[in-house]
C-alpha cells in the first residue's frame, strides 16, 4: 500500500515545489525594475573581469585572506560577457538563481518533511525578506552562488546515500561541487561539518566506518584548505587586523553576532540604521533552537546553519543582513519541522510562517527597503547614462574630476572611477570623485576633465 501511495505523495512534492519557485519569481520581481541598477562594489568586480584575464586571478587553492573567489568571479565574468552593462539581464539571472536556490532546498528537505511543511519551507525560504539582500545586489554573487553549491553539495552526497545504485558518480559530483563552495566564498570551509551533520543526524545509512570512508574525501578537502587559509592568516592577518573584516576572536562578540543576525531576521531593528535589539535576538535564536530541537531534520537543519554562518560571527566590526542568505534557508527547515506529524504544530508553523512573510509588508519596512535600492538605482543610472551622453564617442583629459551630492550610491566613487574606466576601456584613467558637500570649486584644476551635479542630473564643465 505504501508504494501504491509513492505517486500520489511524490506529485503533491512536485506541486509543492512549483508553488514555491513561483512564489519566489513573484516575491522578487521588484529586482527587474528598470531602476535597479549596478552598486558599489558590482563597480569593482566589473572592472576586474573586464581588465584582467581569468588566469591572472582563477587558481585552485587561494592567495590571500580575503575575496579571493574564483568560482564567483568566473560566474561575473560569464554574464559580463554576455551581458555586459545591460543591467536588466543581470537582475533577471540573479532573480532565477534565487528561485533555483529554492528548488534545491526542498528537494534537499523532500525526504524529511511531510507535503505541507515542505511547502512551508518552500515559501520561507522563497520570501524571508529580511534575508534575501543577496537577490538584488550584483556583488553579492558569491552568497548567491555559494548557496547554491552548498545546497548542490549536501543534496548529491544525499542522493548518493539514499539511492539504491549509482552512488560513485553523486559522490563525485558532491566533492566537485564542494570544492567549487570554498573557491566561492570563506564560509564553504565548514561544509565537512555541514555533511556530517546531515550524514549522523539524518541520513544514517550504513555503520559508523562505511560514514566515515564516505566523508573521508570531504574532509581531505577540507584539511587542505583550512592548512591553506591557516597559513595564508599567519602572514596576512595584519593587514585585515583592526578592519571591518579583522577577526574577533572572543566569546562576548560571538553571543553579540548571533543576537544581531537573528534580530535582522526577524525584524528586531531599527529600521533605516544598523542598530538591533540584540537581546530580543538572543531570545529569538533561544526559540528557534527550542523548535528545531523538537525534530531530527530541525536539529540537523539548525545544526547546519550554525555552520554555515559561524564565519561571520567572527567578523565584530562587520555585520550585514547579507550574511543571512545561505544560512536562512536551513533556519526555514528548522522553523517548520517540529512534530512533522502534529497538526496543531502544524498549524503553529503556519501561523509563524504566515508573520515572518507578512510582519515587513505590515511595518512598511518592505515598502521601505525596496523604495530605498531603486531610488537610489535610479539616482546611479542617471548620472552613468548623462555621462555617457556628455561623451559620446569623446575620451576625457586624465586626471578627471566628477563632483556628486551623494558619494558611494552614485555609479563613480567605487574604485576612484572604476565605472568610468570600464566605459572607454581605459585603465590608465585617473578619476577624482568628490561630494558637493566638501564646498570650493571641484573645477579649479583646468588642466583635466570636470563634471557636476546639478539637481540630480550630471554636466561637463570642462
Amino acid at each position: 500500500m505504501a508504494d501504491a501511495g509513492r505517486p500520489a505523495s511524490d506529485l503533491r512534492q512536485w506541486l509543492a515545489m512549483s508553488i514555491a519557485v513561483v512564489a519566489a519569481l513573484w516575491f522578487n520581481a521588484w529586482v527587474l525594475d528598470p531602476a535597479h541598477f549596478f552598486f558599489a562594489d558590482d563597480w569593482g568586480w566589473l572592472a576586474r573581469v573586464h581588465f584582467h584575464e581569468w588566469t591572472e586571478t582563477v587558481h585552485l587553492l587561494p592567495d590571500a585572506l580575503y575575496n579571493d573567489r574564483p568560482v564567483g568571479e568566473l560566474v561575473i565574468r560569464g554574464f559580463y560577457r554576455a551581458f555586459w552593462l545591460r543591467h536588466g539581464a543581470w537582475n533577471q539571472a540573479w532573480w532565477v538563481v534565487h528561485a533555483l536556490n529554492v528548488a534545491l532546498l526542498m528537494l534537499l528537505a523532500r525526504p524529511w518533511l511531510p507535503t505541507y511543511r515542505l511547502l512551508l519551507a518552500g515559501l520561507l525560504s522563497a520570501c524571508w525578506f529580511s534575508t534575501l539582500t543577496a537577490v538584488h545586489w550584483i556583488g553579492a554573487v558569491f552568497d548567491l552562488v555559494g548557496a547554491t553549491l552548498v545546497l548542490g553539495t549536501l543534496l548529491a552526497y544525499q542522493h548518493a546515500v539514499l539511492s539504491a545504485d549509482r552512488k560513485w558518480p553523486w559522490l563525485l559530483l558532491s566533492l566537485v561541487l564542494h570544492v567549487a563552495a570554498i573557491r566561492t566564498k570563506e564560509f564553504a570551509l565548514g561544509l565537512v561539518a555541514v555533511l556530517a551533520i546531515w550524514e549522523f543526524v539524518l541520513l544514517r545509512r550504513g555503520g559508523i566506518r562505511e560514514r566515515c570512508i564516505r566523508l573521508l574525501p570531504h574532509a581531505i578537502i577540507a584539511l587542505v584548505f583550512l592548512a591553506r587559509y591557516a597559513w595564508l592568516y599567519r602572514h596576512q592577518h595584519a593587514a585585515l587586523d583592526g578592519g571591518a573584516y579583522g577577526l574577533t576572536l572572543t566569546a562576548a562578540s560571538v553571543i553579540e553576532g548571533v543576537g544581531w543576525y537573528f534580530a535582522q531576521a526577524f525584524y528586531a531593528f531599527v529600521p533605516g540604521s544598523n542598530q538591533t535589539h540584540v537581546f530580543v535576538g538572543l531570545c529569538f535564536a533561544a526559540l528557534a533552537a527550542v523548535l528545531a530541537a523538537c525534530s531530527r531534520a530541525g536539529i540537523a537543519s539548525f545544526a547546519v546553519a550554525g555552520v554555515l554562518v559561524s564565519a561571520v560571527l567572527l567578523l565584530g566590526s562587520q555585520r550585514h543582513p547579507l550574511y543571512l542568505y545561505v544560512p536562512h534557508f536551513f533556519v526555514a527547515i528548522a522553523l517548520v519541522a517540529p512534530f512533522p506529524q502534529r497538526r496543531l504544530a502544524g498549524v503553529a508553523a503556519t501561523l509563524l510562517v504566515l508573520v515572518l512573510l507578512s510582519w515587513p509588508a505590515h511595518t512598511g519596512f518592505l515598502r521601505d527597503a525596496r523604495h530605498f535600492v531603486l531610488v537610489k538605482g535610479a539616482y546611479s543610472k542617471s548620472l552613468f547614462y548623462d555621462y555617457a551622453r556628455l561623451m559620446q564617442q569623446d575620451k576625457p583629459t586624465s586626471p578627471m574630476t566628477i563632483a556628486v551630492a551623494e558619494t558611494y550610491f552614485d555609479p563613480f566613487s567605487w574604485g576612484d572611477g572604476d565605472a568610468v574606466r570600464l566605459y572607454h576601456d581605459d585603465h590608465a584613467l585617473k578619476v577624482r570623485v568628490v561630494g558637493l558637500q566638501a564646498g570650493g570649486d571641484p573645477c579649479g584644476d583646468p588642466t583635466g576633465s570636470c563634471f557636476v551635479e546639478r539637481a540630480g542630473r550630471l554636466t561637463r564643465m570642462h
